[in-house]
């Protein structure tokens, strides 16, 4: 029986011209030290393997769209590290590249997110990192943008029910 449980998640977008790359990293407290004998033996792979075909179906029943046009994020890669080395506080962490798509120059893009409304078990923060200047925001989570309106971070807390629609305008030069 697995006793890990995930205490915290962050996720971290960069929003190029022609491509997103988002980082996502999942924090466990594991007292059965389950992640780090997978380590040990070697099995890690098949369960990191079998955790990422997990994670992408969830991936994809979200919708992201970049100025109408859908665009697809598939998991490049997946690894495990542990916190200060400590076993009992295993990351699970994820590369993610979106499909190619184009940002206009003449007029505002808008980068439109559909996820299934959901009640998340832990506390996470979502960071958007722009190569423009954020217009506008749109989420029924709690949000900053920073001063030179380039990033937004999105403030997720434990139970709290997130997804639905979620916009973020942007002008790109």
């Amino acid at each position: 029986m697995k006793r890990e449980k995930p205490i915290f998640a962050e996720t971290f977008f960069s929003l190029g011209k022609n491509r997103i790359t988002q980082s996502m990293y999942f924090y466990y407290y594991d007292t059965s030290k389950i992640y780090y004998n997978l380590m040990k033996t070697g099995a890690i792979r098949g369960e990191l393997d079998s955790i990422q075909s997990n994670l992408q179906r969830y991936i994809d029943e979200d919708t992201l769209h970049i100025n109408e046009n859908l665009t697809r994020m598939v998991i490049d890669s997946a690894d495990v590290l542990f916190r200060d080395n400590d076993p009992l506080f295993p990351i699970l962490s994820f590369q993610v590249l979106s499909t190619p798509y184009s940002l206009s120059t003449e007029s505002f893009n808008e980068v439109h997110l559909y996820a299934k409304p959901e009640k998340i078990p832990y506390s996470a923060i979502s960071c958007w990192f722009t190569c423009g200047y954020i217009l506008k925001v749109e989420s029924n989570s709690f949000f900053r943008t920073n001063d030179i309106q380039q990033n937004v971070t999105f403030y997720l807390t434990k139970n709290e029910i997130v997804g639905d629609h979620e916009r973020i305008f942007i002008q790109y030069s």
